[in-house]
């Protein structure tokens, strides 16, 4: 009896012991994974601007959003929420990324509506024609908060070689070490501000556009199957989440042939979604092709001033109320904030780019 009570008490001081162990370990582990997550938002560059500005959209205010744009850098150079704003009263943001493909708008589309509801939103179209794994696919993963919407991409969108920096960014990054300032360790530790632009990217220089043309886009079958497998989950996603989604191409001057646009109108309509080729509202807009657009592809701000008017119009027809938890007082600052770089920017001589 004794030999059993001595052996039960030994036991339970070493199932004790293991317990502690494994506790000892586990809070070890989770010291390192926090030291790991946050030093490496220490040794992420800066992104402000040009799309995949996830760390500027996760200070917007929770459910503050009516409307939201998403795709490539034809969403954040040609959409200015605060222009949309001020001539509706209606709250919007751009989360695009450059080179965005339809599956990465997929997942971008789900993080975004973690925090956000918005009543429509719109997905850039060109998408549809890009290749799966496009040279900004880790840009793109690289800003995204960690969720299951960013590990599922880094499977199946990025490239094997991509994959051990988008899991382990310290792995990444870890050369930047030498390069820190206090900036990056401020910005690491206590996060971005609020976008002052809300995800667009200011363009001030022009480039003369001579003619309208084809962009030349190759139709891969197998790959635009794939990106149309992907619209219609973002169709079903919108629907679940009673979402208005709306594909769209932004007017420009290098645009998909007019076979290539039909086909998107149609195989949009078979999903049930809407199509909207605003190429066809080319000559509404009052563009100069002097002045107005980047480059073929993108407006500059001139350009995009006149869009995002015309898209305001149109906004109002969705007879949308307002959200009433939208930050009045920051809205109010965009408004002033792009103001002033349209008055510094009219003031000089018309910069040429490229």
């Amino acid at each position: 009896y004794k030999r059993q009570g001595t052996n039960g008490w030994k036991g339970r001081i070493l199932i004790s012991s293991i317990k502690k162990e494994l506790t000892a370990l586990l809070c070890l582990l989770t010291a390192l994974i926090l030291f790991c997550a946050g030093f490496s938002s220490v040794l992420l560059p800066e992104r402000l601007d040009y799309g995949a500005t996830w760390g500027m959209y996760e200070k917007e205010k929770k459910h503050s959003v009516d409307f939201m744009f998403f795709g490539s850098s034809l969403a954040y150079c040609d959409i200015i929420p605060s222009v949309i704003y001020e001539d509706t009263g209606l709250t919007s943001y751009v989360m695009a990324g450059p080179e965005q493909t339809i599956p990465l708008t997929y997942w971008y589309l789900r993080q975004a509506c973690s925090t956000q509801s918005p009543k429509v939103v719109f997905i850039e179209a060109t998408g549809m024609f890009f290749s799966s794994h496009s040279k900004s696919v880790k840009i793109n993963l690289t800003y995204m908060p960690w969720s299951i919407n960013r590990l599922a991409p880094t499977f199946t969108e990025a490239s094997e070689d991509e994959r051990a920096g988008l899991l382990f960014p310290l792995y990444a990054y870890h050369d930047r070490w030498d390069r820190m300032t206090w900036d990056d360790f401020s910005r690491g530790i206590l996060g971005y501000d609020p976008d002052p632009l809300a995800g667009y990217t200011f363009l001030d220089a022009a480039k003369p556009i001579e003619t309208i043309k084809d962009r030349p886009f190759e139709l891969q079958e197998d790959l635009y199957s794939r990106n149309l497998k992907y619209a219609e989950k973002i169709a079903a996603f919108c629907k679940e989440r009673d979402i208005l989604p709306i594909f769209y191409l932004t007017p420009n001057t290098s645009r998909p042939s007019a076979e290539l646009t039909a086909k998107l109108r149609t195989d949009f309509e078979g999903l049930g979604v809407e199509f909207r080729n605003y190429n066809d509202a080319f000559d509404s807009l009052n563009l100069d092709l002097s002045t107005d657009f980047f480059d073929t592809l993108h407006f500059n701000y001139r350009g995009a001033c006149k869009f995002s008017a015309y898209l305001a119009s149109e906004l109002k027809e969705f007879g949308l109320t307002p959200s009433a938890d939208a930050d009045a007082a920051l809205w109010q600052e965009r408004i002033r904030h792009f103001s002033a770089l349209k008055d510094k920017a009219d003031s000089g001589p018309v910069k040429l780019s490229g």
